[in-house]
């Protein structure tokens, strides 16, 4: 693979994304971890789910090809969910570095829309969390 950079031929490979294999029961973070790298599901299946009152709440199951673990990232905080490998997992792992360096192309703003949908996913599933856990404890209701 080659390419032109600047009028110049560079013949070097672009190193292999790191892939790290994480067996079914293994937790990959816990919420309030510091975000410092993003998954690509590559096989398997993983939950990222919420504890609400001691109670885990599922938030979402990624699909193959599915990211996850970016929004940390995206606006500097801490994860907000927690990602538990259910089925042997294989992911692709994606640095901070690499996704800051993605983003400083990006103009500012889009920069500034990208931070507002990170706000707005964050606050969804908080709420998301709150209602499923609602929901759980009204049906244990008589």
């Amino acid at each position: 693979m080659t390419a032109d950079i600047g009028g110049t031929r560079d013949t070097a490979r672009p190193a292999a994304p790191e892939r790290r294999v994480f067996l079914a029961g293994t937790t990959i973070f816990k919420e309030g971890d510091p975000a410092d790298v993003a998954y690509i599901l590559e096989v398997g299946t993983v939950q990222i789910f919420k504890m609400v009152n001691g109670r885990r709440v599922r938030l979402a199951d990624v699909a193959n090809w599915g990211l996850f673990g970016e929004l940390g990232i995206l606006d500097d905080s801490p994860r907000m969910a927690a990602a538990y490998v259910t089925e042997d997992a294989t992911c692709i792992v994606i640095s901070k570095e690499v996704i800051t360096r993605m983003l400083d192309g990006v103009p500012e703003g889009m920069f500034t829309l990208i931070q507002s949908l990170v706000k707005t996913i964050r606050t969804t599933g908080n709420d998301l969390a709150q209602a499923r856990y609602d929901l759980l404890e009204r049906e244990k209701s008589p």
